[in-house]
């Protein structure tokens, strides 16, 4: 059996310690590996925005992590999903 060799890069010093956060957070009893990995390249499209882009959308940064996370948690809120994120 092969294994596959996942890397993270992140953009942004700090982004892998915010999402571990965001996770604690919540409380959750789970490992978040496989929601991250299935949603890396939303959160890095999102965290490359400036925030006047962020903004358009109706979010900031601090918003990112529950925008994308939103259908894994019920207290995050509905938004419009910015094009390509």
């Amino acid at each position: 059996m092969t294994q596959d060799t996942v890397q993270m890069t992140f953009i942004r010093p700090g982004l892998r310690s915010r999402i571990d956060l965001f996770f604690a957070e919540k409380g959750q009893g789970f490992n978040p590996t496989a929601y991250i990995r299935q949603r890396l390249d939303s959160i890095l499209r999102l965290e490359a925005m400036s925030d006047a882009e962020l903004a358009e959308f109706g979010l900031t940064r601090d918003d990112i992590l529950p925008f994308v996370f939103e259908d894994c948690f019920a207290d995050t809120m509905h938004r419009n999903l910015p094009p390509d994120a």
